[in-house]
C-alpha cells in the first residue's frame, strides 16, 4: 500500500509464504472478491462439482458481503498451517494502524494438482467434496479448530500492539532529537511532506505522537490524520488544502519566537470545479512542550468530520493581504525558471504542464516575478485553465493552432477541444515573452491581463482579432489530413497499421487531442470534417486505451480490430471498434469518420450502413467490397474474442 506496508508485512508475517503458497493462494482469493466477482471465484475454489447450483448460489452470496470488507492493500499474511494437501492461512487486514479497523480472515485451502485452492468457505474446509479421503474429517476439523483459536488470538494480540508498531515506526522517521532542536518552519515543510507521501507514521509523530503523555487531542488527531490519508480522493474542505495533490501551496510566514507559534501558509485549490478557485490562508498553530519537542496542533476544523458542501465558498478568517501578495515570490523561490528554445514550444511546454494532476509543474514557466497582484491573477487563470482540461464531465484538450510573434512577445491562439462539443471553437489565448534565458509565459499568462503587459498590444490585438475570426468559423481547418480519394492496392502495412492506431488510441487514453488528430485522416468536404471531430469528442470523453485484436489488410484499406472497454462506472458492454487505415500523403492515417462497430444492436447496425454508402460514395466500385470482406473478418476476430472472455477458463 503505502510505505509502511513492507514494514508491517515484515513485522506480522510470523510463517513466510513461499512463492505459490497456500498464503499466495489465500491473498489471491480474498483480493479478487473485492473485484465483486464471487460466482466466478467459487469456480475458482476447491468445491466439489457435486454441489448443488442453489447451494453454490448461496457461497457466491456470502463470498459477495465478505468482498464488501475486503480492503486490498490491506491484507497480509500473518500465520499459516499445513497438513498435507491441506493448510490454513491467517490474514490480517489493518488500515493504517488503527485498532478499530483489525480484521482477521481465515482460509482453508486443498492442494490438488500441485496448485493450491481456497475452499468456498473461509474458515472452513465444508463443500470440497473430499470427506471420503481416508482421514480427511479429522484433519480438517483440526485445522478448523486451529483457526478459530488462532484466529481470536491474533486479533487481540493485533489490537494490542498495534499502537506500539506504530510508535517503532514514528521513531524511524522522526527522533525525540529531531522534534526537540528542528524549527516549526522545518516542521512545517515536513508535515505537508509527510500529507504528500501519505506517509501516515511522518505525519503523526510531527503532530505529537511520541510525546510522553500523547497531547489531550491525540485521539481526534489520529482519526483525523489517518482518515485523510487512507481517503482515496480528499473531499473534506480543509484537509485538502493541505494534502490535495492537486493544491498549489507556500509557507509564506512562521513566527519566530516563542513556545507558541504560527505557520502561515497560502493555499490555491483548483480541485473544487464549481468554485472559482481563489488564494486562501491557513494558519498552523505549532506548540513546544515541556519537554522542549515541537509539534503541529491541528485547528479544530482539521479534527471534525467535513460539514461543508462541495461548491460552498467559505469566509476566510485568516485573510492578510501582505501574506496573500508574498505567494507568487515564494512559489518563485522554490521553482526555478524553465524556459524554451522558441515561444511555440513554451506554449506547448505550458499546456502539457496544465494537464498534469498537479499545478506545481507550471510554476517554472510562469513569471511570478512582476507585481503580485498580477501574479496572483496570473495563477488564478492558470488554474481556472486547469479545471477546464481536468473537470471530468467535458475533459477538455487543448491545440495549438496558430503562434505569433512580435518581438519579444508572441501569442499562442489555443483550441481548447470539448468532448462534449468538439465541433465548437473554444478559443484561448496564451501570452509568452523572451528573456534573457528563452520563452516563457508572460506575467499574465492569458486574457486582457497578459495582454497588458506586452509592448505593441495594438499589433497583437489585431492579430488576434484575425486569426480569432477565421478560427471560429472552422478551427480545425489544416490540422486533419484531408484526402480525395484513395488509390488502389495502397493498403498500408500491418506493421504501419497497428502503430498509427496504437499512436491514435494512445492519445485518446491520455486526453492528447493535438496528436489524436495528426494521426486522424477523413474525406475532404465539410461532412468528412463534421463527423471526425464528432467521433473524437466520444473517444476523448471516454479516455480508453483498448487492446488490438488483429490487422487485416485487402486493396486500399488495413483494419485493425480492437476491443474497447467502458469508461469507468459506465456498465455497458465492450465494443468491438474496426479502425480503417488508408495511405495519405502524409503517411498511414486513421480514417476516423469511418467508426465501424461489430453491431450488437440495429441502431449500430444502421449506422454501419450509413458507412458503407459514405464509402461508396467517395470511392470507385470494388472499394466497399475490399471493406467489406474485411468487416467480416473483423466480425469473427470479435465474436472469438467476447466467447472467451466469456469462457475464460475454456
Amino acid at each position: 500500500m503505502k510505505s509502511w506496508a513492507a514494514v508491517l508485512t515484515l513485522a506480522w508475517t510470523s510463517v513466510a509464504a513461499a512463492a505459490e503458497g497456500p498464503g499466495d493462494a489465500a491473498l489471491s482469493f480474498l483480493r479478487s472478491l473485492k473485484k465483486g466477482n464471487a460466482v466466478f471465484a467459487v469456480g475458482d475454489t476447491a468445491v466439489s462439482p457435486d454441489v448443488p447450483e442453489e447451494e453454490k448460489a448461496d457461497i457466491a452470496e456470502k463470498l459477495n458481503k465478505l468482498g464488501r470488507q475486503i480492503r486490498p492493500d490491506d491484507l497480509r499474511v500473518i500465520e499459516e498451517k499445513q497438513d498435507g494437501d491441506l493448510a490454513a492461512v491467517l490474514i490480517s487486514q489493518v488500515t493504517n494502524y488503527d485498532a478499530s479497523s483489525v480484521q482477521i480472515h481465515a482460509v482453508g485451502l486443498v492442494r490438488s494438482a500441485d496448485k493450491w485452492k481456497p475452499a468456498p468457505l473461509p474458515s472452513s474446509f465444508d463443500s470440497t467434496g473430499l470427506s471420503f479421503r481416508p482421514g480427511f474429517l479429522a484433519r480438517a476439523r483440526q485445522l478448523e479448530d486451529w483457526m478459530l483459536s488462532a484466529r481470536g488470538e491474533q486479533f487481540v494480540k493485533l489490537k494490542d500492539n498495534i499502537f506500539t508498531m506504530l510508535a517503532d515506526e514514528m521513531r524511524k522517521v522522526k527522533s525525540l532529537d529531531d522534534l526537540h532542536e528542528s524549527t516549526p518552519e522545518k516542521l512545517a515543510n515536513d508535515f505537508l511532506k509527510a500529507l504528500a507521501e501519505r506517509n501516515l507514521p511522518a505525519a503523526l509523530a510531527i503532530a505529537g505522537g511520541l510525546e510522553d503523555p500523547r497531547p489531550a487531542d491525540w485521539e481526534d488527531t489520529f482519526q483525523a490524520i489517518s482518515r485523510t490519508l487512507r481517503s482515496p480522493k480528499i473531499t473534506h474542505q480543509k484537509w485538502r488544502l493541505l494534502a490535495a495533490p492537486e493544491v498549489l501551496r507556500a509557507i509564506v510566514h512562521v513566527d519566530s519566537d516563542g513556545d507558541d507559534r504560527l505557520a502561515s501558509l497560502v493555499v490555491l485549490d483548483p480541485g473544487d470545479y464549481s468554485t472559482r478557485p481563489r488564494p486562501k490562508m491557513v494558519h498552523l498553530p505549532f506548540l513546544r512542550s515541556k519537554a522542549g519537542l515541537w509539534r503541529v496542533r491541528l485547528p479544530q476544523e482539521f479534527l471534525a468530520a467535513a460539514t461543508q458542501r462541495p461548491g460552498q465558498d467559505e469566509e476566510d478568517d485568516g485573510f492578510d493581504a501582505d501574506l496573500l501578495a508574498k505567494f507568487p515570490a515564494k512559489l518563485a523561490e522554490r521553482y526555478p525558471a524553465v524556459n524554451e528554445p522558441d515561444a511555440r514550444a513554451a506554449a506547448k511546454a505550458v499546456l502539457a504542464s496544465l494537464r498534469e494532476v498537479t499545478l506545481d509543474p507550471l510554476i517554472p514557466r510562469l513569471d511570478l516575478t512582476s507585481n503580485p497582484e498580477a501574479a496572483l491573477d496570473a495563477l488564478g487563470r492558470a488554474a481556472r485553465l486547469w479545471q477546464r482540461f481536468h473537470q471530468t464531465d467535458d475533459l477538455a484538450s487543448p491545440v495549438i493552432l496558430d503562434v505569433h510573434e512580435s518581438g519579444d512577445d508572441a501569442v499562442a491562439l489555443v483550441q481548447l477541444v470539448s468532448g462534449k462539443s468538439p465541433e465548437t471553437a473554444r478559443i484561448e489565448t496564451l501570452f509568452l515573452r523572451r528573456g534573457e534565458g528563452g520563452w516563457r509565459a508572460n506575467p499574465g499568462l492569458s486574457g486582457p491581463g497578459a495582454l497588458a503587459q506586452v509592448k505593441d498590444a495594438t499589433e497583437i490585438s489585431k492579430w488576434i482579432a484575425d486569426a480569432s475570426k477565421a478560427r471560429n468559423e472552422d478551427w480545425a481547418n489544416g490540422l486533419v489530413q484531408s484526402i480525395g480519394g484513395i488509390a488502389a492496392d495502397t493498403a498500408p502495412s500491418e506493421e504501419d497499421a497497428r502503430r498509427i492506431v496504437e499512436e491514435w488510441r494512445k492519445a485518446i487514453s491520455s486526453g492528447d487531442a493535438a496528436t489524436m488528430l495528426d494521426r486522424s485522416a477523413c474525406f475532404d468536404d465539410k461532412e468528412g470534417r463534421s463527423k471526425l471531430l464528432r467521433n473524437s469528442g466520444y473517444e476523448l470523453l471516454s479516455r480508453q486505451q483498448g487492446e488490438i485484436l488483429g490487422v487485416n489488410r485487402a486493396g486500399r484499406w488495413a483494419v485493425v480490430s480492437v476491443r474497447i472497454p467502458p469508461a469507468a462506472g459506465d456498465d455497458s458492454a465492450d465494443a468491438y471498434a474496426m479502425h480503417v487505415v488508408a495511405t495519405t500523403p502524409a503517411g498511414p492515417r486513421v480514417l476516423a469518420e469511418l467508426d465501424f462497430f461489430d453491431p450488437l444492436t440495429r441502431s449500430r447496425e444502421f449506422l454501419n450502413r450509413r458507412l458503407w454508402e459514405r464509402v461508396a460514395a467517395r470511392l470507385p466500385d470494388g472499394a466497399r467490397g475490399e471493406l467489406e470482406s474485411i468487416y467480416e473478418k473483423h466480425r469473427t476476430i470479435s465474436a472469438a474474442d467476447r466467447e472467451r472472455r466469456l469462457n475464460p477458463t475454456e
